[in-house]
């Protein structure tokens, strides 16, 4: 079963070495992908440093249709989804993350990220997935199933989360100990990146509603 590394990109010169170097040459994984979403650094030239496939965008179009893109380039069967943003990621989450959908036991796994300190929320976390979390390894069924205009902005955690539940798909959640974001204000300034956290928050908010609104579409009914 073949399967691919998919890592969307904005801006993430300083932080995307660290995810490539843990992916590229992983035993579970055949492929590795970057889609650089329209950067305006380095993000590129650092990425080919680690894989031959690298899809650069002239605009920011938004991780949903960047990871369309990439899923639409490969023909894995299994697609493993990660930030370009982590630090402290290693081998062993990746085959935390991928196994459980390569064996063929789940259709998706769905990596938290660790509160320290917070036991009983990481405990919630690993019976409940995350609707919001960037990383994921799922068969190209499930991706398949979430209609193209939700595979846009922030939309897309959320409308494939929502929809797994409701088609009772078996998804495996997980908590990925250790691994952190480089969070939005070190990355682009306080007063920046604040509004831009605000933003995301407003968005996965939207997301959630439109997705319950046209559930319809995706053949929900309850």
């Amino acid at each position: 079963m073949k399967t691919a590394a998919i890592i969307p990109a904005y801006n993430e010169g300083l932080s995307i070495a660290n995810v490539l170097k843990i992916v590229v040459d992983h035993p579970l994984i055949d492929e590795v992908i970057v889609v650089d979403d329209g950067s305006e650094d380095r993000t590129s030239i650092i990425a080919k440093q680690y894989t031959r496939k690298v899809i650069t965008l002239n605009e920011n179009i938004g991780k949903g249709k960047a990871l369309d893109i990439g899923v639409d380039s490969t023909d894995a069967e299994v697609m493993l989804f990660l930030d370009a943003d982590l630090i402290h990621l290693d081998r062993d989450h990746v085959t935390t993350l991928l196994r459980p959908v390569v064996e063929g036991e789940y259709d998706m796994s769905v990596g938290a990220l660790e509160r320290p300190n917070i036991k009983i929320l990481n405990k919630k976390q690993e019976k409940l997935e995350s609707p919001f979390s960037g990383m994921r390894a799922i068969t190209r069924d499930v991706w398949n199933i979430i209609p193209r205009d939700y595979k846009n902005k922030f939309y897309l955690e959320t409308a494939l989360t929502y929809i797994a539940r409701k088609k009772k798909l078996k998804i495996k959640p997980l908590v990925l100990y250790g691994v952190k974001h480089i969070i939005k204000e070190k990355k682009h300034g306080l007063v920046k990146g604040h509004l831009l956290r605000w933003r995301m928050h407003f968005h996965i908010a939207l997301a959630g509603i439109l997705v319950r609104l046209k559930k319809r579409r995706y053949g929900i009914t309850s």
